[in-house]
């Protein structure tokens, strides 16, 4: 579980921290509601969170 008070950081590494955890909670997202997107304009939002996710984390792993 992420700090919500960033000041406690003091470094700029509590922002991949949380940019990580937000990836993360797509990929949760997508695994909730897999089953119940039976609707084309759900799945399409879906597709819009995987794709999101796949582009985040390819930016971070360029960074690090």
């Amino acid at each position: 579980m992420l700090e919500a008070d960033a000041r406690t950081k003091q470094d700029g590494g509590g922002l991949t921290e949380l940019v990580y955890e937000l990836l993360d909670a797509h990929t949760d997202t997508i695994a909730l509601t897999e089953q119940q997107a039976a609707s084309p304009v759900w799945a399409a939002h879906l597709d819009y969170i995987r794709d999101l996710q796949r582009v985040g984390r390819e930016r971070l792993a360029r960074l690090g």
